[in-house]
C-alpha cells in the first residue's frame, strides 16, 4: 500500500508518526522517572552515575606488617647473618601475603561494619542507595535498592553529609573526619547537582512535545482527507521539531555530565575505595528517544515538501485528469461526464 498518493499523504501512514511519538515519549519519561516510586527496583540501572562504595575505608584496615625490630650481629662468627636475614625476609613476605588476603575480604564488607550502603546512585530526580546482590565481588552483581529519595526536581546529592550520618548512626564507633571524602570528588558531584535542574526541566519539555506529537497524530487520523493541508502538517513539523531539539539537549547534558563526573570521581577516588560508573542504559533510552522523534520531523518535513492536492481531487480537477494538471475546465468536464 503506498504512503504517498497523488503528492498527498494517506492517512494510514500517519501511523508511521504516532508509532514513532508514542516511543519516543515512553523512552523520554522512562529516563524521567527512573529511579522513582514502585518502579525504583526494576529501574535502578537507568541512572546518570552510580557510586561504587563497596571498598571505601579499606585504608583503615592493615595490609602489611613488619617483623619487629631484628636483632643486630654482634660479630661474624657462627651462622651466616645473610642466611638468616633472608629467611626472615620471606616469612615476612608470607605474612604480608596473608594479611593482605584477610583485608581484601574484610574490605568488601567495610561497608556493612561501617553502617553504609555498598552503592549510591544519582536520578533526574531522584537518589538511590542499596548494596550488590549477591556481593560486591561477584560478577554480573545486581543493584538491590534499600531506598530512594522522594521525586524533586533538581534533586542535591550530598555524598559527605550522608556518609556522616551513616557512620554516626552504625555499629562501629568511627569518626567519619578520619576518612575524608577528597576534594575532586566532592566537586564532582556538586557538578552533577547543578545541572539537574536543568536537565530535568529539558526532559519534561522533551517527553511533553514527544506526548503532543502522539496526540496530533491521533487528530490527524480522525479528521477527513480534504481537511487535511498543509498547515496541519506544519504544526507537526513545529512540534516534532521541538522534542527533537529539547531531547537533543537534555541527552548532550546528561551524557557529558555523567562522563566528566565518573573521570574525576576514579581519579581521585582510588585512596579512598571509591569508584564510579556511568549510567549507560539511561544514555541509551535517551538517545533512542531523541532518535525516534528526529525520525518523526523528518516524516513530516518529507511530506510538507512533497507537490500537494487536496485530497479530493475528483472535484477539483476531474475523476480521471492528468497528474499535476490545474485546468479547471477538466474539471467541468469530469463533473459533467459523472452527470450524464
Amino acid at each position: 500500500m503506498a504512503i504517498i498518493r497523488d503528492g498527498s499523504i494517506r492517512p494510514i501512514a500517519v501511523i508511521i508518526p504516532l508509532i514513532l511519538s508514542i516511543a519516543g515519549f515512553v523512552l523520554a519519561m522512562l529516563a524521567l522517572f527512573a529511579g522513582s516510586g514502585s518502579q525504583q527496583k526494576a529501574l535502578e540501572d537507568y541512572h546518570l552515575i552510580a557510586l561504587n562504595m563497596s571498598n571505601f575505608g579499606h585504608d583503615l584496615i592493615p595490609t602489611s606488617t613488619s617483623s619487629g625490630s631484628q636483632p643486630t650481629a654482634t660479630d661474624s662468627d657462627g651462622f651466616g647473618w645473610d642466611d638468616i636475614e633472608n629467611g626472615l625476609d620471606d616469612i615476612e613476605g608470607e605474612i604480608t601475603d596473608q594479611l593482605n588476603d584477610i583485608a581484601n575480604d574484610v574490605a568488601d564488607k567495610l561497608s556493612e561494619k561501617l553502617g553504609i550502603s555498598q552503592w549510591y546512585s544519582i536520578h533526574i530526580m531522584t537518589a538511590c542507595e542499596g548494596n550488590f546482590a549477591p556481593n560486591a565481588t561477584s560478577s554480573g552483581a545486581w543493584y538491590n535498592t534499600t531506598n530512594c529519595t522522594a521525586q524533586s526536581p533538581g534533586v542535591n546529592f550530598n555524598l559527605t553529609d550522608i556518609l556522616q550520618r551513616e557512620i554516626d548512626q552504625g555499629p562501629l564507633k568511627i569518626n567519619a573526619t578520619d576518612i575524608p571524602i577528597p576534594d575532586k570528588i566532592r566537586e564532582a558531584i556538586n557538578y552533577l547537582n547543578s545541572f539537574l535542574l536543568a536537565t530535568f526541566v529539558l526532559y519534561v519539555l522533551g517527553s511533553g512535545f514527544s506526548g503532543l506529537s502522539f496526540l496530533s497524530c491521533i487528530v490527524i487520523l480522525t479528521l477527513r482527507r480534504d481537511v487535511i493541508g498543509r498547515g496541519t502538517i506544519i504544526i507537526n513539523i513545529a512540534v516534532a521539531a521541538l522534542a527533537t531539539l529539547t531531547l537533543a539537549l537534555s541527552s548532550a547534558i546528561a551524557t557529558a555530565i555523567s562522563k566528566k563526573g565518573v573521570s574525576e570521581i576514579n581519579d581521585a577516588g582510588d585512596d579512598v575505595g571509591i569508584s564510579a560508573v556511568e549510567g549507560t542504559k539511561f544514555m541509551t533510552i535517551s538517545w533512542v528517544a531523541f532518535a525516534v522523534m528526529f525520525v518523526t520531523m523528518l516524516f513530516w518535513c518529507a511530506s510538507c515538501c512533497l507537490p500537494r492536492r487536496r485530497f479530493g481531487a475528483v472535484g477539483a480537477y476531474g475523476e480521471k485528469g492528468p497528474r499535476g494538471s490545474t485546468d479547471s475546465n477538466r474539471g467541468l468536464l469530469g463533473i459533467f461526464r459523472r452527470r450524464r
